[in-house]
């Protein structure tokens, strides 16, 4: 039982890495969360828990648009991408600095682990907060095409919408610093109002 646990979670991985890194549009639906991005640019919905980082305990749904050129190490917009979480809480809710910085930790770790056949290491998170805007650094090994440490640097915003009764966290993400040419791109990636 316990082989066929671990040969199941070997094929998971497997078709987590194939499905990022190979396929022109990873799934058709449509994004709620996001109203205009870069032509060809590559988008993903996962609904919560997430798989690989179940520790991130929201009610909703993930979207992700990714650059052309992610997934590319000679690409100026390697690895960088942007990505919403959507949590649709039972009550009143807040979230503090330290829950999200615990989420964002337990995300990049989590996608370390699945795509790295099970090594286990933590990322760390630098965070700021200035009201509802976070700006901050990810270090990790990049587990996909270069398995190198690599620093992320991005930046956040948290919406309340209140007619849907949803919290929205929007986050920009690259590598490259944030007077890069590659931001601009990064920031006309429009979050669709509530």
């Amino acid at each position: 039982m316990i082989k066929l646990l671990k040969l199941d979670r070997f094929f998971v991985r497997l078709l987590v890495s194939a499905a990022v890194m190979f396929s022109p549009v990873l799934f058709a639906e449509e994004l709620s969360t996001y109203s205009e991005f870069p032509k060809n640019s590559k988008t993903e919905v996962i609904p919560f828990p997430i798989e690989f980082a179940p520790d991130i305990t929201l009610n909703g749904i993930e979207e992700l648009v990714f650059l052309q050129g992610m997934y590319k190490p000679d690409s100026e917009a390697f690895f960088s991408y942007a990505f919403s979480w959507t949590h649709k809480p039972e009550k009143a809710q807040v979230f503090k600095k330290s829950e999200i910085k615990k989420f964002i930790a337990a995300y990049y770790s989590g996608l370390y682990k699945a795509v790295s056949n099970g090594k286990e290491r933590e990322s760390t998170v630098i965070i700021e907060q200035a009201g509802e805007k976070y700006r901050g650094q990810i270090s990790w090994i990049e587990p996909f095409v270069t398995k190198e440490d690599q620093t992320l640097y991005f930046e956040g915003s948290e919406v309340y919408c209140e007619k849907t009764n949803e919290l929205r966290w929007y986050f920009l993400v690259s590598p490259q610093d944030s007077s890069h040419p590659v931001w601009t791109e990064l920031q006309s990636i429009t979050p669709s109002s509530c």
